[in-house]
């Protein structure tokens, strides 16, 4: 039946700017369906860019992503250093694990 979560689609104003982004972040090359849908592929997951619009405005109250890393203390440096800035956290969830939430997206590309 259901297996796993295959990917994840982000609505942002600038598609070109987010996937670029994240694909430094994560080391890859972006890739397109259309001109209209850019997209990333992680180890695990792959993560889309949609045009923002009414119905999917984007932004910190839209997708929220939680990814798992080895150091958040690092990891929250990295991001920083390349553009994220801190919006929520970091918090520990109610299943112990510490997170930082709507965090990954610098403001061009959000």
């Amino acid at each position: 039946m259901l297996k796993h979560l295959e990917s994840i689609v982000l609505f942002v104003p600038d598609i070109h700017a987010a996937s670029r982004w994240y694909a430094d972040l994560f080391g890859t090359h972006v890739q397109y369906e259309n001109p209209h849908y850019a997209f990333i592929r992680t180890s695990d997951v792959l993560v889309g860019f949609h045009p923002a619009d009414a119905k999917c405005p984007g932004g910190i109250g839209g997708t929220t992503a939680y990814w798992e890393v080895e150091d958040l203390d690092r990891a929250v440096e990295y991001l920083q250093v390349h553009g994220a800035v801190r919006h929520r956290g970091p918090i520990r969830t109610d299943l112990g694990a510490r997170t930082l939430t709507n965090s990954v997206i610098p403001q061009e590309a959000s």
